[in-house]
């Protein structure tokens, strides 16, 4: 394949506007076919906004040759990378596990030909030779879960994933009963349930990550394959929108469940133990699972714990079992909503504004008391959603849907916390800074959540009356203080923060836009530790995950851990069948 690089085409362009491109770059080399590779928006010159894009190309003839015909250094010769899962119940090594160089590697070369190297003699086997403890359980059904579940159900492995919260379907409607403003489902909102805390987002699948063996590639596609837009397997920052994350994961769901999977809704892991009657020297685990009436067993060797950032019963749970943990960085702060117009004019300019989606935006500032703040998961055209999790505590997020036509659009300004900002050594005390500032805030709100204007925020002033922009909120909401609430070295930061904004993005000070609490939970405080192996030395077999172990941050590296750890677990269950009897 032939890839083209550096193709400019203005916004609004059509279909034939590429192929001409194409065709002028190609001179009199005829080509089969060609499918967009990446693209992105350079707005940087607000009168001459332009689409970057690098196009794959199979020519018709020899591609060497063609490429010195050709003669530009915007074309090159190019070797796709497909990720290909190294393990499946249908073929697999029957080597000692010693002797296997790639035991302990992840995302190596996965191509077919490596693959084949893999194995001095391979055989056939049917998954349901898969004894009960050796099917994988999977604690969680967010990003991580949901791509360990479908890597490992497709290649026979037949998962069981563990589900707190409920199916997507009846998820919604337990959330939308909450923002109308019934009683919070602790196990069924907008952090538990199907798809995770990502379904009620904007869908951001973009990763600040180099995809060298391409995972990202492959989650990209996997997540078209399910329903969103092609779109997200090339553009620059690909987004879902929550309408169409509902519908993907009802497709993941289904194509589980038809591979031999298993998903229990509305059961929790209250406590993990080592049976009493192990086998042999893998260790195996009996799991209490809870499924909100009677409590049952199930028993297993392997475990991929990918709990979520808000799991906080679950973290405790382990914590108190010995499961090794320590203290993250995090940060907390605050929404602030604009309108999406004014917005998109501060970053295209009028001329394009209309022609172009809902403008993004990422800032950050480095405040003279020696903190950063930053904009974190910006919602173009979006809505600021009550996400608490817990009774009494508040908590904000944002969402956008797939148009992110919503009137106004908002990101968090967040700030960092330090590990001397959090009393004492206690990994969950981290956790434990969280509630309290999330119990401030829904004191604030009593019960609701709090808004502010910033002019108000910045003089500590409780807000009376709202200005020349209005809330996009799901959710109740009243007028409220804020600054009281938050540490000083957090308020303090965003006030410098938005003025510097300003400067770069007009109208980012606006003394009307509004401000909203609280942002906690952007990441886990805690990480569940783990070795090379990505298991916990003490506990083999179990594989913390995702962002809630503290090894992701957002959809696509929440889903890459999980393909990561799904091949750990599948290399473990396979290198048991080398010892069992067939």
């Amino acid at each position: 394949m032939l890839r083209i690089d550096n193709i400019k085409l203005k916004p609004g362009y059509s279909k034939k506007d590429l192929e001409d491109s194409i065709k002028k770059v190609l001179k009199k080399v005829e080509y089969k076919d060609y499918k967009i590779l990446r693209r992105s928006l350079d707005a940087r010159k607000k009168d001459d906004i332009i689409y970057l894009l690098s196009i794959g190309v199979n020519i018709k003839g020899n591609e060497e040759k063609c490429v010195k015909m050709i003669n530009n250094k915007n074309v090159m010769l190019i070797k796709g990378k497909k990720y290909r899962f190294p393990y499946s119940m249908n073929q697999f090594n029957l080597r000692d596990e010693s002797s296997d160089k790639h035991s302990d590697k992840s995302f190596e070369d996965h191509s077919d030909e490596s693959i084949n190297k893999l194995s001095d003699k391979l055989i056939e086997i049917s998954s349901d030779k898969l004894s009960e403890d050796l099917r994988p359980v999977i604690i969680g059904a967010g990003p991580a879960g949901y791509f360990a579940a479908q890597i490992l159900a497709e290649n026979g492995f037949r998962p069981i994933v563990i589900e707190r919260g409920k199916n997507v379907t009846d998820r919604k409607k337990d959330v939308e009963a909450f923002w109308a403003g019934e009683k919070l489902n602790n196990d069924s909102n907008v952090s538990f349930g199907e798809g995770g805390a990502g379904t009620f987002s904007d869908g951001k699948l973009n990763t600040g990550n180099k995809d060298k063996f391409g995972i990202f590639a492959h989650i990209m596609n996997v997540f078209h394959r399910f329903g969103a837009d092609e779109a997200v397997t090339y553009d620059a920052k690909p987004h879902i929108g929550t309408d169409r994350l509902i519908l993907i994961m009802e497709n993941m769901r289904e194509n589980i469940l038809k591979n031999g999977g298993d998903i229990r809704f509305g059961h929790k892991l209250i406590n993990i133990e080592e049976a009493d009657d192990q086998k042999d020297s893998n260790k195996i685990y009996d799991l209490e699972i809870s499924d909100g009436k009677d409590i049952y067993k199930l028993r297993t060797r392997n475990v991929i714990l990918s709990i979520g950032h808000s799991a906080r019963d679950t973290f405790e749970m382990l914590y108190n079992k010995g499961f090794r943990m320590e203290q993250k960085p995090f940060a907390v702060g605050l929404r602030i909503e604009h309108p999406r117009k004014n917005i998109d004019r501060a970053q295209y300019g009028d001329k394009y504004m209309d022609k172009l989606p809902a403008a993004d935006y990422k800032m950050t500032y480095h405040a003279t008391n020696g903190r950063s703040v930053f904009s974190f998961c910006m919602c173009p055209g979006g809505y600021v959603v009550n996400a608490s999790t817990e009774d009494k505590r508040t908590v904000v997020n944002g969402m956008s849907y797939s148009g992110r036509d919503g009137d106004n659009s908002n990101a968090a300004l967040v700030v960092n916390i330090l590990p001397e900002d959090i009393a004492g050594n206690n990994p969950l005390d981290a956790v434990e800074f969280q509630r309290r500032l999330e119990e401030k805030f829904y004191e604030a709100g009593n019960g609701n959540i709090p808004v502010q204007r910033f002019e108000d925020f910045s003089v500590g002033r409780k807000t009376e009356k709202l200005g020349t922009v209005m809330p996009a909120i799901k959710g109740k909401y009243v007028l409220s203080e804020l600054k009281s609430c938050l540490p000083e070295y957090v308020s303090d930061a965003i006030i410098e923060g938005i003025k510097s904004f300003g400067t770069k993005l007009h109208g980012f000070d606006n003394n009307d836009a509004i401000l909203s609490g609280i942002e906690s939970r952007t990441s886990s405080p805690v990480r569940i530790c783990r070795d090379e192996d990505l298991m916990m030395n003490d506990h083999p077999g179990i594989f913390p995950c995702g962002e809630g172990a503290g090894y992701a941050g957002g959809i696509t590296s929440a889903a890459a851990d999980g393909i990561k750890c799904a091949e750990k677990v599948a290399q473990r269950i396979i290198t048991n069948l080398n010892f069992q009897e067939i």
